[in-house]
């Protein structure tokens, strides 16, 4: 049992049934918000903010892997992109990704797994260092949701929710500075590429749930990501393309 967490627009919570999603340790949606949420990557802040993200949701989630994947040596798969509910398979740098059928394929065989990718693997993205070392993305299968998860091929995770905080929350640790949004200015994204910023970065979110619900775990620390790319892919047979590409562009 561990914590996952989502950035998500303020009204995404209710329209739409908790799966089909990706979701982060701490350290993962940090560097998920200061590269492409609150920034446009290095070309400064970005408001309105990408999505209309406003909020952190916390969920506490519990995993059991299926029989078959575990006898592989592992409790997770590859994290998939989901956009809209759709799996997109696994995306590189570039949206370039391998499509759903490496979704189906695998889920067909292996059950509905929630997936998983260390930022440190640098597979399938990030691809290279980030501030954020020990980051994790996740991906979370609809039909795999259960009530409380046996190994079952449609009931492998389940989630409790934990609360949330508002990014105008966080932004209020340090306030002023450039990074400006509808009024109200914040230092707390300052030195995006700094490990040592970025660290205590994610201190700051946890001590602000922290201290919004005093009565719940700071934090659990997250189940190890053990999937290994290498024995399902190390000769990749999906080809990789940009799903959200017009025609003929």
């Amino acid at each position: 049992t561990f914590y996952m967490y989502r950035a998500s627009a303020d009204d995404e919570l209710h329209k739409f049934p908790f799966g089909d999603i990706n979701t982060g340790n701490m350290d993962g949606v940090i560097w998920y918000l200061m590269n492409e949420v609150v920034t446009n990557y290095t070309a400064g802040p970005r408001c309105p903010r990408k999505f209309n993200i406003s909020v952190i949701h916390r969920y506490k989630i519990q995993v059991k892997a299926t029989p078959d994947l575990f006898k592989e040596g592992m409790n997770f798969g590859p994290r998939y992109a989901y956009d809209m509910g759709k799996c997109m398979g696994r995306c590189f740098p570039g949206n370039l990704c391998s499509g759903k059928g490496d979704c189906t394929s695998h889920y067909e065989k292996y059950g509905y797994i929630p997936g998983c990718n260390n930022f440190y693997d640098n597979y399938p993205f990030p691809n290279n260092q980030t501030p954020a070392h020990h980051g994790i993305w996740y991906s979370l299968p609809l039909d795999g949701r259960c009530a409380r998860p046996t190994g079952a091929h449609d009931c492998t995770w389940s989630y409790e929710y934990r609360g949330n905080v508002t990014l105008l929350e966080i932004e209020s640790a340090v306030p002023g500075g450039t990074n400006c949004c509808r009024g109200h200015c914040t230092s707390f994204w300052d030195d995006q590429f700094s490990s040592a910023r970025t660290s205590l970065r994610i201190q700051q979110a946890l001590d602000v749930f922290a201290k919004k619900y005093p009565w719940m775990p700071r934090d659990v620390e997250a189940a190890k990501c053990d999937f290994q790319w290498w024995k399902w892919y190390s000769v990749d047979r999906w080809e990789h393309r940009d799903p959200w590409a017009k025609d003929g562009k």
